[in-house]
C-alpha cells in the first residue's frame, strides 16, 4: 500500500526542495543515546540501575565512530547535523572542573563536521544531568540550577563558540518536567512526590534558558539560539464541538503554551495562571529576548472529545513506541496553530528539530518509517507553499542512528541507519528510509544542503 504513495512523493519532494528558498534537511542524535564511554555518572545511569532497566552501555559507539557517521551523513546528502554536548562528559566529577578528553572529543567532532561541509547544530542539555548535581542541588527543582546551567553553558561557549553558530539550550523541557518530575514518573530522575514539581521544573528550565540565551546574544552576536519545545497536535472530536475545542486547546496550553507563551509574551497561558507563578519584569524581558528562532519537535497527534478523553484513528499506523502514530495532518495543523495563535512566531525562522518514527519489526526495509517521513515532509511543504510559512527553514530527522531510547532501552528504534549491537560490532547499514532521503537530497541545488 505504501509504494504508490512513495513513488509519488519522492519526485514531488525533490521538486519542492530544489526550489525551496532556504530550506534544508538534517539529521539528529543526542549524546547520551549514541556516544557511550562516558567517564562520569548521569541521572540516567542511576535511574536505569535503580529501576532495573536496560543500561545504556556503550550506546551505539558514536564516541569512536563519529567520523564514519559524519562521512555517511555527507554521502547521504545531509549538510546539517543536530547533536548534543554531554554535561557529564565535560564535567564528570565536579562542577567547573573540565575533562580534557571530553573537551577534545567535541572539538574533534565539530571539526569533522566542518571538514565534510556539515553545519553543526548543538544542544547544550539533552537530559543527561550529572548525578552529583542532582544529589547536591535536587536537580531542576532548585532555583540554583539557573546559575549552574549558565556556568556550564559559558564554559561550552568559550570552547566552541567560535566554531558553532547554531545553538539550542535545553531539549524538551516538557518531557523532563512531566515525566521526570511531574505525574509521568517514568524518566530520570523520577522525583514525582508533588504535582507542583512539574511547574517548578518547567519554570527553572525556562529561566535557565533565558539567562544562557541572553548571555550568548550579548557575547556572540553572529550566532543563533533557541530552546527546543515539543508538542503533539490535539484535534477536537467532533471538530464542530465547542466543548471539544476547549479541551483540545487546554491540552495545547499544557504542552506548548506553558513554554511558548512566556517566550513570546512573557507570561503563562491564561488557562494555567492559577497553577503557576508570574514572572518578574526582569524575567519577562529576558524571556522575550531569549531566542532568534523557534525549535519544535513534533511526532504525532491524537483526538480529544468533550470530556477530555483522548483517542486515535483506527487507520493510523502504530509505531513501536506506544504513544506514536503516523498522522501527518497534525504537522500542518500544528504549524498553522503557531502561525494563527501566536502571530509573533511568523517573525522568526522555525526549525522542526525532531521528527521520526519507531517502526515495529524494524529492519533495513523500513517502509513504515519511509512513509511517515515522506508524509510529514509533504505536510511541511504544504505549510510553506499553501500556508505562506516560508519561515519554516529546516527539518531534522530523528534519528540518524538506532539508539538508546531512554526507559525503553534498545527496544524502540528510530534510526534511518541500522546499528548492529547484537555482537558489539556496532556495524552500520543504511535503511530504505536513508536511501530515499538520499534521493531527495541529491538535487544539485546547494540551497537544500
Amino acid at each position: 500500500m505504501y509504494c504508490p504513495l512513495w513513488t509519488f512523493f519522492v519526485p514531488f519532494l525533490i521538486t519542492f526542495l530544489t526550489h525551496a528558498n532556504a530550506f534544508y534537511l538534517g539529521v539528529a542524535t543526542s549524546a547520551y543515546q549514541v556516544e557511550g564511554y562516558n567517564p562520569g555518572s548521569s541521572i540516567w545511569d542511576v535511574y536505569t540501575r535503580e529501576h532495573h532497566l536496560h543500561p545504556v552501555g556503550n550506546a551505539t559507539d558514536h564516541f569512536h565512530r563519529y567520523r564514519e557517521d559524519i562521512q555517511n551523513m555527507y554521502e547521504l546528502g545531509f549538510r546539517h547535523y543536530r547533536f548534543s554536548i554531554s554535561w557529564t562528559r565535560l564535567m564528570p566529577c565536579k562542577m567547573g572542573v573540565m575533562d580534557s578528553a571530553g573537551l577534545q572529543f567535541y572539538h574533534d567532532m565539530i571539526d569533522e563536521c566542518h571538514r565534510w561541509n556539515i553545519t553543526p547544530h548543538v544542544t547544550l542539555y539533552h537530559w543527561d544531568l550529572p548525578q552529583y548535581i542532582d544529589e547536591d542541588y535536587n536537580g531542576w527543582l532548585n532555583r540554583e540550577m539557573v546559575d549552574l546551567f549558565l556556568q556550564y553553558s559559558r564554559a561550552v561557549f568559550r570552547e566552541y563558540g567560535g566554531k558553532v553558530h547554531q545553538w539550542m539550550t535545553i531539549n524538551e523541557p516538557l518531557t523532563t518536567s512531566l515525566q521526570g518530575y511531574g505525574t509521568g514518573c517514568n524518566f530520570a530522575p523520577g522525583k514525582c512526590s508533588s504535582p507542583q514539581n512539574f511547574y517548578l521544573s518547567a519554570r527553572y528550565q525556562l529561566l535557565a534558558h533565558a539567562e544562557v540565551a541572553c548571555y550568548y546574544k550579548q557575547n556572540y552576536a553572529d550566532g543563533d539560539i533557541a530552546i527546543v519545545l515539543n508538542s503533539n497536535w490535539v484535534e477536537p472530536l467532533p471538530a464542530s464541538s465547542e466543548k471539544a475545542m476547549k479541551q483540545s486547546m487546554l491540552a495545547m496550553d499544557r504542552m506548548l503554551g506553558i513554554f511558548l507563551e512566556p517566550l513570546l509574551l512573557g507570561r503563562y497561558p491564561a488557562s494555567l495562571q492559577k497553577e503557576t507563578m508570574s514572572f518578574t519584569e526582569e524575567e519577562q524581558e529576558k524571556l522575550r529576548s531569549s531566542y532568534t528562532f523557534l525549535a519544535i519537535n513534533h511526532y504525532t497527534s491524537y483526538y480529544m472529545d468533550e470530556n477530555g478523553t483522548s483517542s486515535i484513528h483506527p487507520e493510523w499506523t502504530h509505531a513501536q513506541s506506544p504513544w506514536l502514530y503516523d498522522a501527518p495532518f497534525g504537522m500542518q495543523k500544528l504549524m498553522y496553530y503557531l502561525r494563527d495563535h501566536y502571530p509573533f512566531s511568523s517573525e522568526v525562522p522555525i526549525l522542526i528539530t525532531e521528527c521520526g518514527f519507531s517502526q515495529r519489526n524494524d529492519g533495513l526495509f523500513d517502509l513504515e518509517r519511509t512513509h511517515y517521513l515522506l508524509g510529514y515532509l509533504a505536510a511541511v511543504q504544504n505549510c510553506r507553499e499553501e500556508g505562506g510559512m516560508t519561515n519554516i527553514e529546516g527539518f531534522f530527522v530523528w534519528s540518524f542512528l538506532d539508539n538508546f531510547e531512554w526507559a525503553s532501552g534498545y527496544n524502540e528504534t528510530f534510526g534511518i541507519v541500522y546499528v548492529n549491537r547484537r555482537d558489539d560490532s556496532f556495524t552500520r547499514h543504511n535503511k530504505l528510509s536513508a536511501r530515499v532521503l538520499r534521493e531527495i537530497n541529491s538535487s544539485p541545488d546547494d540551497r537544500i544542503k
